[in-house]
């Protein structure tokens, strides 16, 4: 079977695997559903089997948002799942574990992840406000535009938390851990 791209980043790196989730979900509401509309897209980028494979994920991903009805917003179930399950590694990590350089980085990610959460921006658990902010920054660089230096600090902070976690997440999943 043909990998497709969210495939192949779930198993490289789970943070970028769920922002590309996310993107890809708003991509499929902008286009309002229509997978013709999102062949014409994907043909400039893929071809042959690769298209296909492509599409096909694309069809499943509008099924899972339609059948959970979640056609206006939130995320499919199997990615609050994944969340949750990073969410419970990201505690561990700090509680159980006690790993320093993890703590380090979630410590140097936290005054910023508050500062978020006071402006309303927050998520439900640590992790989900990491990738919101880290999907919020991701939008503003896809549309061109920039940030502040204090913010761009504050995201490269909270982008090195996430990237240590998704370390931790590859190697939690190969029993490494």
């Amino acid at each position: 079977m043909t990998p497709t791209t969210a495939s192949e980043k779930r198993h490289q790196h789970v943070v970028e695997y769920l922002l590309y989730e996310w993107q890809m979900e708003d991509l499929v509401r902008a286009v309002e559903f229509d997978l013709s509309a999102l062949r014409v897209h994907l043909s400039s980028a893929y071809e042959g089997d690769r298209l296909e494979a492509e599409l096909i994920w694309f069809a499943d991903l509008m099924r899972d948002l339609r059948r959970e009805n979640k056609n206006q917003s939130g995320h499919r179930s199997s990615l609050d799942e994944l969340m949750i399950e990073m969410t419970y590694l990201h505690r561990t990590l700090l509680d159980v574990l006690k790993d320093e350089e993890y703590k380090s980085a979630a410590d140097a990610a936290q005054p910023h992840l508050s500062a978020m959460e006071a402006k309303g921006e927050a998520g439900k658990s640590e992790v989900e406000s990491m990738l919101i902010a880290l999907y919020g920054w991701l939008v503003l660089r896809m549309s061109g535009k920039s940030v502040t230096p204090e913010t761009q600090e504050s995201l490269d902070l909270i982008r090195d938390c996430a990237n240590l976690l998704a370390e931790r997440y590859i190697r939690m999943r190969a029993g490494k851990l």
